[in-house]
């Protein structure tokens, strides 16, 4: 019974926590895990921004995300039930509170296209569409796979042998190398098969005398090592891509922009590297193939519009004049289905204080009837239209990479209310499935309870509490 209280208590300080989000919109992570048992489970995640808190300590990063559902599905699950129980998770935890349901990040093509087709907005996990990428690649040349396979086995053997790992400390220390353990890759993720790679480069004297020695089949030739720094060079640029947009701080805006620095970086290799012409041709042609209409996907042009450090820098001027006229009228929009901002004179006063019925029986009344209508002229004076703000946002300098462009939002906020919750509502949305799924499967990978001690709905609700307890700083 303690476990069910305890999720009970954990819910309903998360909602209290989803409430505070700014512009009451909560974004989403969604994907389906299958677990070292091969059973597959629905997990949700919110995201969402909050400037202001009674909940979390000052200094805080204004990033806010919690595990709001991991339940087993069935193994013939069609995109309807998958439909059905994420409209369910969204009533109970938004759209019942006042909420709103934001944009949908997601690794899987048909929850994607389910979403998408009902009218939610959904995009694509950036760092999924990398790896798929960058795994086209390195099949699409024969060269690189076969390289690929000679470093797996050396690795491999190097794993296997009390000899070989003697034998290469030794190498080692006799040649000033680092004494790092080669890496044994997982051919699936392309990651780990880029630093198996360069440590095998790192280590590239004593591999070779190594190899020699202990009389490996698998020997690794001048013109091999030559493409596997090609390789690295490569995929160097992916790697630092997917480890940015992978944060648990980055944002949807960064996705153009990084779009285009990996576009123009695979021009540049063709000139810097040797033997892998195939591997960029395919690199170039899915970055296009995939990443395209990204590029002109409305919420990714806003937010990065909306973010300070990129604004309308990275378009074309009449790309850029569309985008502006675009954000005035979605400006527009937002103003005549929001509350109005309660106007505020220079001293503080709020207009709404000044009562609208006045009697003038005294010289009081009088003066104060004259200090309303001057308000009110310094009020109308200091109102700025759509345009004229956006206008003045776009105008100014973009600020640093290294800043956070919520921080800036949330000094700007009282300078231009509404921009800020627009900026808010596409700034609030990650990139990527990856930081969910990462905390998710370490907390599943350390948790020593398994299937056949616990039934299934206290094994989730297990899951919720010892992803969301850190969360919300153990306070239950």
């Amino acid at each position: 019974t303690a476990i069910p209280e305890m999720y009970d208590s954990v819910k309903e300080i998360i909602v209290s926590h989803l409430k505070e989000a700014e512009s009451g919109v909560i974004h989403f992570t969604a994907g389906i895990w299958m677990s070292s048992q091969t059973r597959e489970y629905l997990t949700l995640t919110a995201h969402w921004v909050v400037f202001e808190s009674s909940f979390r300590p000052q200094g805080e990063d204004c990033h806010c995300s919690a595990l709001l559902n991991v339940s087993q599905i069935d193994c013939d699950y069609n995109t309807t039930s998958i439909q059905k129980q994420l409209d369910y998770l969204w009533e109970t935890w938004v759209t019942s509170s006042g909420l709103e349901i934001g944009i949908t990040v997601t690794d899987n093509q048909s929850i994607g296209r389910t979403l998408n087709e009902s009218e939610h907005s959904s995009v694509q996990c950036f760092g999924h569409t990398i790896n798929l990428i960058v795994n086209e690649a390195i099949k699409s040349q024969r060269m690189v796979q076969n390289l690929l396979s000679i470093a797996r086995k050396i690795c491999e053997r190097v794993h296997r042998s009390t000899k070989a790992k003697e034998k290469l400390a030794e190498l080692q220390k006799e040649y000033n190398l680092p004494q790092h353990q080669l890496i044994q890759d997982v051919p699936s993720k392309w990651n780990t098969s880029f630093h198996m790679l360069e440590r095998l480069i790192e280590q590239k004297r004593a591999i070779d005398e190594l190899s020699t020695e202990c009389n490996f089949r698998e020997l690794i030739s001048c013109d091999q090592w030559e493409v596997m720094q090609s390789v690295c060079h490569a995929l160097k640029p992916f790697e630092a891509a997917s480890r940015e947009m992978n944060t648990p701080t980055a944002a949807l805006s960064q996705v153009i922009p990084m779009i285009h620095i990996l576009s123009r970086k695979i021009d540049l290799l063709f000139e810097e590297t040797m033997g892998i012409d195939n591997m960029l041709k395919s690199l170039k042609e899915a970055m296009v193939s995939r990443l395209s209409s990204t590029l002109h996907d409305p919420r990714y042009i806003y937010a990065t519009l909306l973010d300070p450090r990129y604004k309308a820098s990275l378009f074309s001027e009449e790309e850029g004049e569309q985008y502006k006229q675009d954000l005035i009228k979605e400006l527009e929009i937002l103003n005549s289905t929001s509350e109005d901002d309660k106007a505020l004179v220079s001293n503080g006063c709020d207009i709404e204080a000044i009562p609208s019925k006045m009697s003038f029986s005294g010289t009081d009344d009088l003066w104060l009837f004259m200090a309303s209508i001057r308000q009110s002229k310094d009020t109308k004076k200091n109102v700025k239209s759509p345009e004229e703000i956006v206008v003045a946002y776009l105008e100014e300098e973009i600020v640093d990479h290294n800043c956070n462009p919520l921080t800036y939002w949330n000094l700007k906020k009282s300078s231009w209310p509404a921009l800020a919750r627009l900026a808010v509502r596409f700034l609030g949305c990650p990139p990527s499935i990856v930081p969910s799924e990462r905390l998710f499967n370490t907390t599943y990978e350390n948790s020593s309870l398994s299937h056949s001690r616990l039934i299934s709905e206290h094994l989730e609700k297990l899951i919720f509490l010892k992803v969301n307890l850190p969360l919300i700083y153990y306070q239950y």
